[in-house]
């Protein structure tokens, strides 16, 4: 088990982890779709600059993660509620960590004028289908952590109730919006970093 101040320094890095991936987000710029991004991956280099970026995003999230789950774990070890809710922020992790991957392979193929770009296409594709569900397992793991901590008065109620609300959000909004899901998600994540602040403070 984690220290509190560990965790909370933990539960941090996912709202830097959220900037860093949104900047990376508006150096790429609109590129209209799967099409228009193995597009922009083979007429720039940019790639190169905005992928590494990511990459810091993804190992923060894994640091967050894991602050999620000691979190979670803190609310109850044997809950099962908080188990598939521990369960599905670990399922999220490994798709995004899947989508990242697939990700640089694609804009990787797709600046090499000597690979198909049916290949460059396929792989983009799937890195975006990968993205999607870890974005709306995240987001589940949000709604159903709150609910508990929540239901057990552990913390504070409002910030609780406030994060299974965006998770919710996050995790709905994903069928229906990528700007709800960013909305959701995001704030989320702001949520987290304060309860993240609470626990350094009171340590």
């Amino acid at each position: 088990m984690l220290s509190s101040k560990s965790t909370g320094w933990m539960l941090i890095m996912g709202i830097i982890a959220f900037v860093v991936m949104f900047i990376s987000q508006t150096m790429q710029g609109d590129t209209d779709g799967t099409a228009g991004a193995v597009a922009w991956a083979a007429s720039s280099n940019d790639w190169q600059i905005v992928m590494p970026m990511r990459m810091v995003t993804i190992m923060l999230m894994l640091i967050f993660t894991v602050g999620f789950v000691s979190l979670a774990r803190s609310i109850s070890e044997s809950n099962s509620v908080i188990s598939i809710g521990a369960h599905f922020a670990l399922a999220a992790l490994i798709l995004m960590w899947v989508g990242f991957i697939s990700q640089l392979a694609g804009f990787d193929t797709a600046s090499d004028s000597t690979e198909p770009a049916s290949a460059a296409h396929a792989l983009v594709k799937f890195s975006n289908m990968s993205f999607w569900f870890g974005g709306a397992a995240y987001g589940v793991s949000f709604l159903l952590v709150g609910i508990k901590a929540y239901l057990n008065k552990v913390g504070t109620p409002a910030f609780n109730g406030l994060l299974a609300l965006l998770g919710l959000i996050a995790s709905a909004g994903s069928f229906v919006s990528w700007f709800l899901w960013m909305i959701g998600f995001g704030l989320g994540l702001v949520v987290l970093a304060i309860i993240g602040l609470q626990k350094i403070m009171r340590e």
